[in-house]
């Protein structure tokens, strides 16, 4: 974990490789103990995760893309009023996720590139940190929410 001058919290999670085949070769047996080969240094791992952070933070957007389908959905949930979110490069999921969503509640996006990465000067990338953000083209999503309501849930 890391936090900017700005107070920005950044933290990354990453977990080691343990791709290991029943092959006498990858798995030796030496007085109950097991040796593994090919498994991933600490130092590598540390790499790696530091990579996959500079990655999400070069792509731009507000959150990383491991939870834009998530994003997603809770904005088609949403009451019936417009939502926004700005979002780095959209993943395979992320696509296959706005389809079934606009089959399955109706629900259309749309979709505006931003070249600028959130740099320009309207009112919805004026937030100080224009020239902090990453480099990545990001995209505007915004839609009108089907105003979800839980009916199981007691009302007052």
């Amino acid at each position: 974990t890391a936090t900017t001058t700005e107070g920005v919290c950044l933290s990354v999670e990453c977990s080691m490789n343990h791709n290991i085949n029943s092959d006498s070769d990858d798995i030796m047996q030496h007085d109950q103990t097991i040796e593994r080969k090919n498994i991933e240094l600490p130092e590598d791992l540390g790499k790696r995760s530091a990579t996959l952070l500079l990655q999400e933070i070069y792509s731009g957007g507000c959150i990383d893309t491991s939870a834009q389908s998530f994003a997603l959905l809770m904005m088609c949930l949403t009451p019936e009023d417009v939502s926004r979110i700005r979002l780095g490069q959209f993943t395979q999921y992320t696509i296959m996720s706005l389809r079934l969503y606009k089959e399955a509640f109706g629900v259309e996006f749309k979709l505006r590139a931003d070249e600028s990465g959130g740099k320009g000067s309207d009112d919805e990338s004026d937030d100080g940190f224009a020239s902090k953000r990453g480099g990545g083209q990001t995209v505007i999503c915004s839609c009108l929410g089907i105003g979800y309501r839980n009916m199981a849930r007691a009302s007052t």
